[in-house]
């Protein structure tokens, strides 16, 4: 999943000036002008009804809310750009402010077309409440935790009907919206989940496809999260061996892996609390640590402080690492649709009996995807279709991406998907984790769309990228 950064969350709380905008394509006769936060300009809302039970034509409806960026130009290229989120899943629509600055050529030319998928945003949210901060008792401790996934099963079972919410009929739903705002075919872009909506929508709708761009790419039968802490130990070696090899971190960190293993041990005997000014105490124990350290992998900019975080809490100053540590908010994915994502379509992939031998070894243990596994044995599982896991097949132009540093979903991951994708392209990001967009990458996707095939795909940015860099002083951390 792609994050915004704080920039983008503080203007959605500026106030929104009038800025109309026109466009030439079908969406503006269907959908009403508006505004949405974080964004000045207007764009285009409104809701298209489908029923949960898509097989069965009746019962209850669930309004997908829908948000057109339109396009610049009065009239516009008739596919537009997808965005298809992470999270499992995170709703769409959240991403147009980014979205709107990240695609200034092809905003010329194309509108933008947000969904948020069924059981997320304002599209029946699966919402309840359900922790999922790794410092709070309700999700360390075993039986209060599946209390508490009970608890939320029987608070979304009020307002939907869980067998009804996975990939394959929030793709029939996006195809449906397509064909009532009249675009004949799509540019999906798809990030880590997704890559899953958005390889599936080209396996039930092929000729509905003009491209796809899959960033953070996960194959179909991949029991990723099995897989999570070993990608993970894999991705913190790529960074400790980075430290090793950056003269300055290397002469302040020269025994980086050790620190980090005495450390994790020391919490894990004795867990601390940590006085910061925004609170009394922090805890911080093995568990703890072993979140953060999986959350500061996600981005390039968040490895920065990494190095020097674990050589001062391991000197016995855990004041930097306590105001860093407590999770800030929540993710803004509802966790029914998580878990009814996740209960469907991932953990059945691998026998939970398999996990303590796949975690030997790594940081991250068994604990992370072992809750998982836990609530899935309390929620319910979705439809599917028979081929389901099975690897997709298309000609459609294809970019296929994955970060160099990429936890979640290595490189290796992308290799195996553009296999029966034959009119692919597959790029490793250099010094690039799972999150990280920049300019160099939106231009890629932007150059792919405009042409609509990977041949000569001027991809020259990403050699340029920077090496990564390291916090060897308390004044380099990231504020």
């Amino acid at each position: 999943m792609i994050r915004t950064s704080r920039a983008l969350a503080a203007a959605a709380l500026l106030t929104l000036n009038l800025h109309a905008v026109t466009s030439g394509s079908t969406a503006s006769s269907k959908l009403r002008p508006c505004h949405v936060p974080g964004l000045e300009e207007e764009v285009r809302c409104g809701t298209y009804e489908v029923f949960e039970n898509r097989a069965a034509h009746k019962g209850r409806k669930i309004a997908l809310n829908i948000v057109v960026l339109p396009s610049k130009r009065t009239k516009a290229a008739d596919d537009p750009l997808v965005f298809l989120a992470g999270g499992g899943v995170a709703p769409a629509t959240g991403y147009a402010p980014f979205l709107s600055g990240a695609f200034p050529t092809l905003r010329q030319q194309r509108d933008i077309l947000l969904i948020d998928q069924r059981g997320t945003g304002r599209s029946n949210p699966l919402e309840c409440n359900l922790s999922t901060d790794p410092a709070t008792p309700e999700f360390r401790e075993d039986a209060r935790f599946v209390a508490a996934v009970r608890q939320c099963r029987q608070q979304v079972e009020k307002r939907a009907d869980l067998r009804y919410y996975t990939t394959p009929l929030a793709m029939d739903d996006l195809d449906d919206v397509r064909a009532w705002l009249g675009y004949p075919r799509l540019n999906l872009w798809g990030v880590s989940y997704g890559t899953t909506a958005a390889m599936v929508y080209v396996r039930e709708h092929p000729d509905r496809v003009r491209t796809v761009a899959l960033q953070g790419v996960i194959p179909l039968d991949a029991p990723m999260w099995l897989e999570v802490p070993r990608s993970s130990q894999q991705a913190l070696d790529h960074v400790f061996a980075a430290c090793a090899d950056d003269p300055a971190c290397h002469s302040a960190f020269p025994d980086l892996n050790k620190e980090f293993a005495a450390l994790l041990q020391r919490l894990g005997e004795t867990p601390v609390n940590v006085k910061t000014e925004a609170q009394a105490g922090v805890k911080i124990d093995d568990e703890i640590l072993r979140g953060y350290i999986f959350r500061l992998l996600y981005s390039a900019s968040r490895i920065h402080d990494l190095p020097l975080l674990v050589h001062l809490a391991y000197q016995g100053d855990y004041q930097p690492l306590a105001e860093r540590i407590v999770v800030k908010g929540e993710s803004g994915i509802p966790k029914g649709i998580y878990l009814s994502l996740v209960c469907s379509e991932s953990i059945p992939q691998f026998d939970a009996a398999a996990l303590p031998a796949a975690a030997a070894g790594t940081f991250m243990g068994t604990f992370r995807t072992g809750r998982d596994v836990t609530a899935c044995n309390q929620w319910v599982r979705g439809w599917l279709p028979p081929h389901f896991f099975a690897a997709v097949k298309s000609n459609v132009p294809a970019l296929v991406m994955n970060g160099e540093l990429d936890h979640l979903t290595p490189p290796r991951y992308g290799k195996q998907v553009a296999q029966s994708l034959p009119n692919s392209l597959h790029l490793i990001l250099p010094r690039r984790g799972h999150n990280d967009v920049d300019s160099c990458v939106t231009g890629i996707i932007e150059s792919f769309i405009k042409a609509a095939t990977v041949s000569a795909l001027d991809i020259s940015c990403l050699a340029k990228t920077d090496e990564l860099s390291f916090a060897v002083k308390r004044d380099d951390l990231m504020k």
